[in-house]
């Protein structure tokens, strides 16, 4: 107990620092600046032990009720990063010290790719959101793999892995062969916890090709050749019908993948959530808020048609610990973010694991794995 109070005062003090402080300055810049700098800041304060301890004190929080272990990994918390941030693996080592419990890095693809053209990132403040135009912007698998193999990772790390945005992979087969080159270079090269096959990024060449029932079906057919005993997830779309994403977790159940994440950004700029105005021609996907409702509704239809056969990974507008436990309470067994990340400050992700305790404790849970799933027991009384 005593823990958690010291905890709280620090969160609450690097929270109110951050969002009073550091957080107007920071929004005063172009957001594509911001996560450089971002990016720069986490790779210096990773590159030695002091700074890493420092920033373990100033926001890790830990609990052996937030433990689990999922397709055989262990994680101590459920909060992970999605992918999308750390593009090129240069937050590995900080990224524990900052409390999540796990990570993804990427997308990354078979060859680099420099980034769609600038602006990548445009801030929505009244929304909560950021529309995304990076296109699948990383250094490349080789690269990765490089700083990656000899890494000693304190949590569980996934690789997202998409097909190069370029318009030489647009037809079914060269994206399917892109695929299957850059998840075979990860697996050979026995990097990565777990992978993440990445079919919904909409800001490419050719958009979304896997995002019907045919072609995702081709395209978990050839990577099912690839033999690996470590789990693959699927990062799915939030924009379809749920008779059109239900095919296409059919087609998941088909070839044996671990689970889904659920899900990816909002291409509907208009949005009802969307109370900011977006400027007449930006390009770009919505990120946070707008992906909420989306989120949590197929979250909920997935986790009651296939709960006993996917596990689920939520994604989408978590920016506290309630949000959390709203998906972890719908079906998500983990749950990612970057958004509430950035809006909140680093501090967040230690935050919602010390709140996700005590809303386990009022509703008399023990872990939480027990409350996984309880919006729809709970239903059924």
């Amino acid at each position: 107990m005593k823990l958690m109070k010291t905890h709280s005062v620090i969160s609450d003090f690097t929270s109110f620092t951050y969002k009073h402080l550091l957080k107007p300055i920071l929004f005063s810049f172009e957001p594509d600046s911001v996560h450089e700098f971002f990016l720069k800041t986490g790779q210096i304060l990773g590159s030695y032990p002091l700074t890493r301890a420092l920033t373990r004190w100033a926001f890790s929080f830990s609990d052996p009720m937030l433990e689990q272990k999922v397709c055989g990994i262990t994680f101590t918390n459920p909060i992970g990063l999605s992918e999308g941030f750390d593009k090129d693996a240069n937050l590995v080592d900080i990224l524990p010290g900052v409390g999540f419990g796990f990570h993804q890095v990427g997308t990354v693809t078979l060859d680099a790719y420099e980034g769609n053209p600038q602006p990548w990132l445009h801030r929505l403040q009244k929304t909560k959101s950021i529309v995304v135009y990076f296109g699948l912007k990383n250094i490349g698998a080789t690269k990765i793999i490089n700083k990656l193999k000899n890494k000693n990772r304190q949590i569980p790390m996934s690789i997202s892995v998409g097909k190069t945005n370029s318009p030489k992979t647009v037809k079914t087969a060269a994206g399917v062969k892109d695929y299957y080159d850059c998840l075979k270079c990860f697996v050979d090269a026995e990097v990565g916890d777990f992978y993440t096959i990445n079919i919904s990024c909409p800001n490419t060449f050719g958009g979304e090709p896997f995002t019907n029932e045919r072609d995702l079906n081709v395209l978990l057919k050839k990577l099912s050749t690839i033999k690996t005993e470590k789990p693959v997830f699927i990062k799915m779309p939030i924009n379809l019908s749920w008779r059109e994403f239900d095919e296409l977790l059919k087609i998941a159940v088909k070839y044996k993948v671990s689970g889904v994440i659920i899900g990816n950004l909002n291409k509907d700029k208009k949005d009802p959530t969307v109370t900011d105005k977006i400027p007449a021609g930006l390009k770009g996907s919505l990120s946070g808020r707008p992906t909420w409702r989306l989120s949590n509704a197929l979250i909920s239809k997935t986790y009651q048609k296939y709960g006993q056969k996917l596990t689920i990974v939520g994604v989408g507008g978590v920016f506290s610990g309630a949000d959390a436990y709203e998906k972890i309470r719908r079906g998500a067994t983990l749950v990612q973010l970057i958004t509430g990340m950035i809006f909140e400050g680093p501090s967040l992700i230690g935050s919602i694991n010390r709140d996700l305790i005590d809303l386990l404790k009022r509703d008399g849970y023990e872990s939480v794995t027990q409350a996984i799933g309880a919006f729809h027991k709970e239903s059924k009384l």
